[in-house]
């Protein structure tokens, strides 16, 4: 398939930009400044939550999927609860995507048409989707441009520790069951080393922003 098969008529007016990174890497960090600087990112996370809303679709067929269990006192999707069930099972994990990721991609795409449709003669002709599993789930090559976030293992187990109270024993079973560093890197056009400070890290992202910024104008003038 060609990129306009895959994001319709926004393929040719924007620059799509996929933003990535392993768990506990700094890729919402990053997210987040992209933003601040003017970026339009759309959150894959955030549109997850959206589309498992109660009365969605995708809602009833995870409680058919996955029981009662996944459900909180408040009626809505207990995501921790989920997780914990598909975590080391590949076959409920499939199923898990299988559900949930039509519907993603399907209000990604909408969203990025929908920024492409209203595009002003001042806006970046440029758009930045955050989400995670890009390479995990193999569709690196969908996006112009694949930025990476990336950081050694023990800067991310050591955040892990800190920001989320897991055990290093749960941090490295959580980055195990996540494609191989390697892996992103072989697929990234831009690396994010994220060892440092968050002003390093600021830094470094406006300086990418700066790049998204140029290219995207280069490519849709």
């Amino acid at each position: 398939m060609n990129r306009t098969e895959i994001w319709g008529p926004a393929a040719d007016k924007l620059l799509i930009v996929g933003l990535t990174g392993g768990i506990a890497s700094g890729k919402t960090e990053v997210a987040d400044e992209l933003a601040r600087l003017g970026a339009r990112v759309i959150d894959a996370d955030e549109i997850t939550r959206q589309v498992t809303l109660p009365g969605m679709s995708v809602y009833k067929a995870l409680i058919e999927a996955f029981g009662r269990g996944i459900i909180d006192e408040n009626g809505t999707i207990n995501r921790l609860a989920l997780s914990r069930i598909v975590f080391e099972d590949d076959k409920k994990r499939k199923l898990l995507n299988s559900i949930i990721h039509p519907e993603i991609f399907k209000t990604i795409s909408r969203e990025i048409n929908t920024y492409a449709r209203d595009l002003q003669i001042q806006d970046v002709p440029g758009i930045v989707v955050d989400a995670a599993l890009i390479v995990d789930v193999g569709i690196s090559g969908i996006f112009d441009l694949i930025i990476l976030v990336t950081a050694d293992e023990d800067v991310r187990l050591s955040r892990m520790l800190d920001k989320r109270g897991m055990s290093g024993e749960e941090g490295r079973a959580r980055i195990e069951s996540q494609v191989p560093e390697a892996k992103r890197l072989e697929s990234a056009d831009i690396v994010i080393d994220n060892n440092g400070d968050i002003e390093q890290l600021r830094s470094i992202v406006a300086e990418v922003w700066e790049e998204l910024r140029l290219k995207s104008r280069q490519l849709h003038p």
